[in-house]
């Protein structure tokens, strides 16, 4: 992994631990779930190269982690923060790792989405940069996301 990927992974890694405790992530943790994502979301995500299913858990602290696929072909698995950004409204970024079904990593996806949340159902979209297995840059990519909760309680 690139020095590139290892800094974001360490930016995230910092302000999850800093949002646990800033006043702006409290408040998201103190707020009910039907006016925040604490809980679990099923959905689909459309990108450049088509689009995926994908389960994304939000929990009270600002930690988000994502799974995409089911394994069997591949698939991903990503960790990073949220953050409410108004009533309604909310932000997350993530760092996906992208593997074939052997578990062998293939690359990486730096994930940042600006959502709308409409009570069970939330929409987002933003800009995704995609790494190569050694952390070079190959591409960014234009992501949309339609998640339904499926669970009040976070899965991972």
């Amino acid at each position: 992994m690139n020095r590139k990927i290892r800094n974001v992974l360490s930016v995230l890694g910092l302000a999850a631990t800093v949002g646990v405790m800033a006043p702006g992530a409290a408040t998201a943790g103190t707020a009910t779930t039907t006016t925040t994502p604490v809980g679990t979301w099923r959905g689909t995500v459309d990108h450049g190269d088509g689009s995926g299913q994908i389960s994304v858990s939000f929990h009270k602290g600002g930690l988000v982690c994502l799974t995409a696929g089911d394994g069997s072909d591949g698939g991903g698995q990503g960790l990073g923060i949220w953050n409410q950004t108004g009533d309604g409204t909310f932000t997350y970024r993530l760092v996906e790792r992208m593997f074939k079904a052997d578990g062998t990593t293939v690359g990486f996806v730096d994930v940042n989405q600006k959502a709308v949340q409409q009570g069970g159902a939330f929409d987002s979209s933003g800009t995704s940069r995609v790494y190569d297995a050694t952390g070079t840059y190959l591409t960014s990519v234009e992501a949309e996301v339609s998640a339904e909760r499926v669970s009040t309680t976070p899965t991972c």
